[in-house]
């Protein structure tokens, strides 16, 4: 298929650019038409950050956690009781 960037929605170039023609071309297939809702990049990699904090902590070391990741004592620790639940 010889799909040129010109035949694609001039707001929709950026994502072209980013995922390539192909994989452009995929997404319009499967999703054509439908509205679809990307998250936020934050959201996205909160998982992975979440696992991160509770591999790091150690029981001792939750005022460096809150620094570095920007959360408060109370988020930190709600999060590690959680994973410690799981």
């Amino acid at each position: 298929m010889d799909v040129l960037m010109d035949d694609i929605p001039y707001n929709l170039h950026t994502m072209v650019e980013i995922i390539g023609m192909e994989n452009f071309l995929k997404l319009s297939k499967l999703y054509g038409g439908s509205n679809v809702y990307i998250p936020v990049y934050h959201r996205v990699t909160m998982g992975e950050r979440n696992r991160e904090i509770a591999r790091k902590y150690n029981g001792k070391n939750i005022n460096q956690l809150r620094i570095k990741y920007g959360m408060t004592e109370m988020q930190l620790k709600k999060l590690v009781e959680k994973g410690l639940q799981n």
